[in-house]
């Protein structure tokens, strides 16, 4: 639970040049690449490395101008280039998934270059599709309307967390697709061999999740529950967020029926609301601080949030006051003397979502050596985490629901997942076809 594991101080200018020239990192990016590619142009293989090291080239020169500016920061009296916990265990991901496969590659035959190849272009598109899906989900937290650069500021902020990984897995298929076709590789046996380097990147970034607070869960009053510090303005985290939002410090928690009304869903002991004596589950919230709890410009559930944070910063962050008004009972003051430091105890779903990837990699690793088609250690994985996501949903509460099913969009994405990991996996057995590479060395093996 450590958004910033340090921040490298940073002047304002270095040998007489801003730290921050865009200008001069992309000369020097500039130069980069064109060594690079004389080296490349050495190879035999020129035109085909050089098309797979394009994204990267791009990435790069896209960071220099979108992310850097961003990256020098305040944090209470420092100013620096922070380190955040988030991205490092994010290289370790990507660190570990590779390696593994580039070991299991070069036991299987298989020239591990291959496997550096494909995952600079996997990568590359995970990554975008990842940041993609979540822009998408969550645009109104991006789009400045009439300035353009602050929306793409935003949208760039990757450091800082804000990743699906079924947006990750929908980049990397694209990619992978493409390089299998290109490269003329057997897909199904080469998904197969990369298979548990999915779940082992799937262990450390989940812990990255919980570093930065991100993908978290509901109340929990289990030992096992954690709580998220407030965190230093502007990057309060997230769960401390929400339970603002939701009036859950003051003891309160709220749903919409159909109708769109307000409903107390729940009344927190030894809460604000509680000793009041008056507030009940299933009380109608007509307003709040004075304010309808519906308008034409928010959706209720909106609203309400809008209000918590009002109240919240009008008296400052160490302490509210809210009044509710419910229908047929009229006002309700509440009060709370100083905010809590932290969140309430919540279950800690990224350490549930990193034992499970790890679990995952040990399945599909001790299972490949049986597998009697290729194609099936892939559809194996995607079938359990998509089973073990859907259930990790019903905990977690940083999604709400959507289109009216009732579940949230990785929910809805864990089904569609589900089913064509069946169908994978009955098209792999029904085929009969041979197995690219049929056994796996023994560790002595031409030694």
């Amino acid at each position: 639970m450590q958004r910033t594991l340090f921040l490298i101080p940073v002047p304002d200018d270095l040998f007489g040049l801003p730290v921050v020239g865009v200008g001069w990192l992309l000369i020097l990016w500039g130069l980069i690449v064109a060594v690079w590619i004389f080296l490349l142009s050495r190879k035999p293989t020129f035109m085909q490395e050089l098309v797979g090291h394009l994204p990267l080239f791009a990435v790069v020169a896209a960071a220099i101008v979108f992310v850097l500016p961003m990256l020098r920061v305040a944090e209470g009296d420092q100013i620096g280039f922070p380190v955040r916990g988030y991205g490092v265990l994010l290289v370790f991901a990507i660190v570990s998934a590779v390696g593994l496969a580039a070991y299991r590659a070069q036991r299987m035959g298989l020239n591990p270059e291959v496997i550096f190849s494909l995952a600079m272009a996997m990568i590359v598109c995970g990554v975008v599709g990842a940041r993609l899906f979540f822009v998408i989900q969550y645009w109104e937290n991006f789009y400045h309307p009439g300035n353009w650069q602050a929306t793409a500021q935003e949208i760039f902020k990757v450091t800082e967390g804000g990743i699906v990984v079924y947006g990750s897995l929908i980049g990397a298929a694209v990619a992978f697709a493409v390089f299998c076709y290109r490269k003329q590789i057997n897909a199904l046996a080469l998904a197969d061999l990369i298979a548990p380097s999915l779940m082992i990147g799937m262990f450390f970034g989940r812990l990255g999740c919980f570093m930065n607070g991100c993908c978290y869960g509901g109340l929990c009053t289990l030992p096992l529950a954690v709580q998220f510090p407030q965190g230093i303005a502007p990057q309060y985290t997230p769960p401390y967020v929400r339970h603002l939002e939701n009036g859950a410090f003051y003891g309160l928690l709220f749903v919409e029926n159909e109708e769109g009304q307000i409903l107390v869903a729940n009344v927190l002991p030894d809460s604000a609301a509680s000793k009041t004596g008056k507030i009940e589950v299933g009380d109608i919230v007509e307003g709040i601080d004075g304010y309808p709890a519906q308008s034409d410009e928010y959706k209720p559930l909106d609203m309400l949030r809008n209000r918590f944070l009002a109240s919240w910063m009008k008296e400052g962050p160490r302490k509210g006051t809210l009044e509710i008004k419910l229908v047929g009972k009229g006002d309700v003051a509440l009060h709370v003397d100083e905010m809590p430091e932290a969140s309430l105890p919540i279950h800690p779903t990224q350490v549930y979502s990193s034992l499970n990837g790890l679990i995952l990699c040990l399945l599909v690793l001790a299972y490949y050596p049986f597998r009697k088609a290729d194609g099936e250690v892939i559809a194996l994985t995607l079938g359990l985490y998509s089973i073990a996501r859907f259930l990790l949903e019903v905990i977690r509460t940083d999604e709400y629901a959507i289109g009216g099913t009732g579940l949230t969009i990785s929910q809805n994405m864990s089904v569609v997942i589900l089913i064509l990991s069946i169908g994978l996996f009955v098209y792999a057995r029904i085929g009969k076809q041979p197995l690219a590479w049929p056994r796996e060395p023994a560790p002595n093996a031409g030694s």
